[in-house]
């Protein structure tokens, strides 16, 4: 009797072992839902220097493409005085035009607001206006970013906006290249705000 047992609790073991390497071996690793926070920092939404030759709007090429100017330090404090939650909308449409009124819709493409700070104000200005490369965000960042998707005609919304000034940002792909699209709004208290994302191109 006593063998007998010893016999079934190493069949057991044996059993256990093998199903526990099935499961492992089995096991997927997890999707990554390229929304919010997640979606940002792997698509680096506040750096965007995919497109930064396209974007230019002056300085030197070959000093753009060399040099990386480093990100003023995080204001934590201006962020913390910041709402998250409101009752604005921002409604909208983003596409390029050729100048002779034919229209390039972005289709089915992310776009983010993001509050205007004085950590927002360099990006903007040094990296959407001139086209230069920043150091990486700090990823304290994406906690105050807005997302949403425009649908097949290049429309967008965005719902339970606080009010205050932001740049609306999305981009538009173009002959192979992701082209970046971004403008100061402000988003008032119980108002919808109309926002036009257009840029031309030849």
């Amino acid at each position: 009797m006593v063998e007998k047992k010893s016999f079934l609790v190493a069949v057991a073991v044996v059993l256990l072992f093998l199903s526990s390497c099935t499961r492992t071996s089995s096991v997927e690793p997890p999707k990554v839902d390229k929304s919010g926070e997640e979606w940002a920092k792997q698509t680096n939404v506040d750096t965007n220097t995919s497109d930064r030759n396209v974007t230019q709007t002056g300085g030197d090429s070959a000093e753009i493409k060399n040099k990386v100017i480093p990100r003023v330090a995080f204001p934590a404090s201006e962020y913390n005085r910041l709402a998250r939650k409101g009752n604005g909308t921002v409604r909208g449409v983003i596409y390029l035009d050729n100048g002779y009124g034919s229209k390039l819709y972005g289709k089915n493409t992310r776009l983010y607001l993001n509050p205007v700070t004085s950590y927002s104000k360099q990006w903007y200005l040094q990296s959407y206006k001139k086209g230069y490369k920043l150091s990486k965000a700090d990823t304290r960042l994406y906690n105050y970013l807005k997302f949403t998707t425009s649908d097949g005609a290049g429309k967008f919304a965005f719902f339970g906006i606080p009010s205050g000034k932001y740049y609306v940002i999305g981009s538009v792909n173009h002959d192979g290249q992701k082209i970046r699209i971004a403008d100061e709004i402000y988003v008032g208290s119980h108002r919808t705000t109309e926002a036009v994302l257009s840029r031309e191109v030849r």
